[in-house]
């Protein structure tokens, strides 16, 4: 899977995509060429699934973090298929998980203000119609604490 070399590569790549090759080699001991070539082994083997920017939602002016919990009436086989269905339509949801406990789902979500909010509530069982729900919750951020977008790389090599 993935060498020292390869996790010193993405531990940089993952502070910053766009240094440039020559100084993202020189950081991690290897010619461009080789750089270039274990990069584009990563993304071709899947681990560096994409470059982003990482931008400023509040800048941008979504103010509103909510977390939305789901408890399903029962469970189908498809369940997952239906939700990733619904979820492909709505952009708002940046984050879905199944889990274990209480809910069977938890989104997060992010909105423009608390009127949004209130009209995402006013119509939730409406969007997600085709999947069989209990009942749900919702909880607003108040602030966030700690966000990363950072794996922890370190002592990867040693458990391969």
């Amino acid at each position: 899977m993935a060498d020292a070399i390869d996790l010193r590569i993405l531990g940089r790549l993952q502070k910053d995509c766009t240094q440039s090759l020559e100084l993202l080699s020189d950081n991690v001991g290897l010619s461009a060429t080789s750089c270039y070539r274990r990069i584009k082994r990563l993304e071709d083997n899947g681990v560096i699934r994409a470059r982003v920017a990482v931008l400023d939602e509040k800048k941008l002016g979504l103010q509103v973090t909510a977390m939305f919990m789901i408890k399903l009436d029962k469970d189908t086989p498809d369940i997952d298929r239906r939700m990733q269905q619904i979820l492909a339509t709505r952009p708002e949801v940046q984050e879905c998980y199944l889990v274990t406990g209480e809910f069977d789902f938890v989104m997060m979500t992010k909105l423009r203000d608390a009127n949004e909010y209130t009209d995402y509530i006013y119509h939730f069982l409406e969007t997600y119609r085709d999947i069989p729900i209990r009942n749900y919750s919702s909880t607003l951020v108040i602030r966030t604490v700690k966000k990363s977008f950072e794996l922890p790389l370190g002592g990867l090599e040693q458990a391969q």
